[in-house]
């Protein structure tokens, strides 16, 4: 009996050990995209689980006829395989037909890219100009545009990065402040990875911004406080201050704080996005001379080929290639 017990045990865990192979956010994804494709089938009147290969084939070639992204194609797609695998039946998405439809999808699908613009040291020096003058050094609203633009710019950090940041993952420096990340996108261990930001005396510093943010929004002795959160004005003292709930600063709203700031300067929002910071990091490293190795090490990018995505070469470097041809 109790070898069947531990058996049963060992048993039950299987699911949850498979799940956590992927991350939380994938599973999620997973679970609402194979949800959908069940609701098809039963309406079909069809089997889900295993489904047939033909079925999967005319639910996928449906999908490309409504014109859906071809991101959602692919998250179906993968989707469907997951759970089969899971579940260990035989998978119909290990059929080469199956491939070859998605291919086939893909290429009617695809759209050009249309890459955001990076930004430039420039235009985060007209940001802090308008940002953080004299008459603004004390308005957290203002403060926090300022922070949050210099620091995702200077840690390459992608949006998840930069908002679940707490006060305890910062630690100040005499020249510099460490960045703990307790995980990112690359990290599927989660073994952390740590970011050196530089205090440079500018009025660009980043350093210096996180000092006077995290002083301004009196959260420097609460170590489990998210940096980016929800602000409210307070008419009585007229002044913003964190709202209580610690819970991190919304995708939409931190785009909403980005590219107002940017329509302020008078550019064009919509040649940005957040990714923009990230982007505008790199490519000004990248043209200042930074190695490749540090550079991928900073941006914390698995491969070269990641890595240069976000790089975007100025008309000089891009010209370097043909002056010296010998011609």
């Amino acid at each position: 009996m109790k070898k069947d017990s531990r058996f049963a045990s060992a048993a039950s865990h299987i699911h949850y050990i498979l799940r956590k192979g992927k991350s939380d956010n994938s599973n999620r994804k997973y679970d609402t995209y194979f949800q959908k494709f069940k609701g098809w089938c039963s309406a079909h009147d069809v089997s889900y689980l295993p489904a047939a290969v033909s079925t999967v084939a005319v639910f996928l070639s449906g999908l490309v006829q409504q014109s859906v992204s071809e991101s959602v194609l692919s998250t179906y797609f993968y989707s469907i395989k997951w759970y089969h695998d899971c579940n260990m039946c035989s998978n119909p998405c290990d059929q080469k037909i199956l491939h070859m439809l998605m291919e086939g999808g893909k290429r009617i699908l695809s759209k050009p890219i249309q890459k955001k613009d990076p930004i430039t040291p420039e235009i985060l020096e007209q940001i802090i100009s308008k940002y953080g003058n004299d008459s603004c050094k004390n308005d957290l609203s203002n403060v926090r545009v300022c922070t949050m633009v210099l620091l995702g710019f200077a840690g390459f950090f992608r949006f998840n990065e930069l908002s679940n940041l707490r006060v305890r993952n910062i630690s100040f420096h005499a020249l510099f402040m460490s960045v703990h990340l307790e995980s990112s996108k690359t990290d599927v261990y989660r073994r952390g990875n740590d970011v050196l930001i530089a205090s440079t005396g500018k009025s660009t510093c980043p350093v210096f911004w996180l000092k006077h943010y995290l002083q301004l929004a009196s959260i420097t002795e609460k170590p489990d406080d998210f940096i980016f959160r929800s602000i409210r004005f307070y008419k009585s003292s007229k002044r913003y201050k964190l709202c209580e709930i610690n819970k991190p600063i919304s995708y939409t709203r931190a785009r909403e704080i980005l590219l107002s700031a940017l329509s302020s300067i008078g550019l064009n929002s919509k040649l940005f996005g957040l990714h923009s910071l990230r982007s505008g990091g790199a490519t000004s490293a990248a043209s200042s001379g930074v190695s490749d190795r540090l550079l991928k090490i900073h941006g914390r990018w698995k491969s070269d080929f990641s890595r240069d995505n976000y790089i975007k070469d100025c008309v000089q470097k891009q010209l370097h290639v043909t002056k010296n041809l010998n011609i």
